[in-house]
């Protein structure tokens, strides 16, 4: 009796659409960071 190993892989445009949610998610984050800890911004940022 031969066991078939059963694998669940993602597919390889899911794994590109996961790549890219993650570095805009850490590009957002980064950019946050930056603006609170800016000590050259002068006046409070506005819409």
């Amino acid at each position: 009796m031969k066991l078939q190993k059963k694998t669940n892989a993602l597919s390889p445009e899911l794994l590109h659409k996961l790549d890219a949610s993650w570095r805009a998610a850490n590009y957002l984050s980064v950019g946050q960071i930056d603006l609170c800890d800016n000590p050259l911004l002068k006046r409070p940022l506005t819409s």
